[in-house]
């Protein structure tokens, strides 16, 4: 993030967004062609600024990083166990019941905040997801992992935010489902 500069205007675009009255605003997607830097502008722009709270309370946003890989739960589990509080053994089981797995599973691990009246939120970075469709084969699971994310930035009650990196050339593939 320290090196990162020239692209103020675009992390300003993105924040803007992200501060949507709207029912997705809790939904980004970065898309670009393959080397345009859309990892670069949201690891090492979007997500200082984040920390920087450039967003009321985002300073206190835990945040994890994805890349869906052959087995997006395992990857997805994986990724929340790293900020669970009292982390159980598993989360696979949750998240593959249905699609609402997601939501409890983020409700069940992130902790309430008890000097603030907002509750901890948790922002999910995929990076690379057009791996879901390059290395996913199982298409239940690539099917059940997308609606696990609609379904999560689609709840009103949500603690969970989505930021996702595609490459240009596969943006008509999320659009299928």
């Amino acid at each position: 993030a320290s090196d990162f500069f020239g692209r103020t205007q675009l992390i300003d675009t993105l924040l803007n967004r992200l501060l949507e009255d709207s029912a997705y605003a809790n939904f980004l997607a970065v898309i670009g062609p393959s080397g345009s830097g859309k990892s670069s502008v949201v690891k090492a722009g979007l997500i200082p600024a984040l920390r920087r709270g450039e967003i009321p309370n985002s300073e206190n946003w835990f945040v994890v990083e994805m890349t869906p890989g052959t087995h997006p739960l395992e990857e997805l589990e994986a990724a929340l166990l790293h900020i669970a509080v009292n982390p159980p053994p598993s989360l696979i089981e949750p998240l593959q019941k249905d699609e609402r797995g997601l939501i409890r599973t983020v409700k069940r691990i992130l902790p309430r905040d008890q000097d603030s009246e907002q509750p901890s939120e948790l922002l999910l970075l995929v990076d690379q997801f057009e791996e879901l469709f390059t290395l996913t084969t199982d298409e239940a699971m690539r099917t059940h992992f997308i609606d696990s994310l609609i379904t999560a930035v689609s709840d009103p009650r949500s603690r969970l935010r989505i930021i996702v990196t595609l490459r240009a050339d596969f943006y008509d593939r999320p659009l299928q489902y």
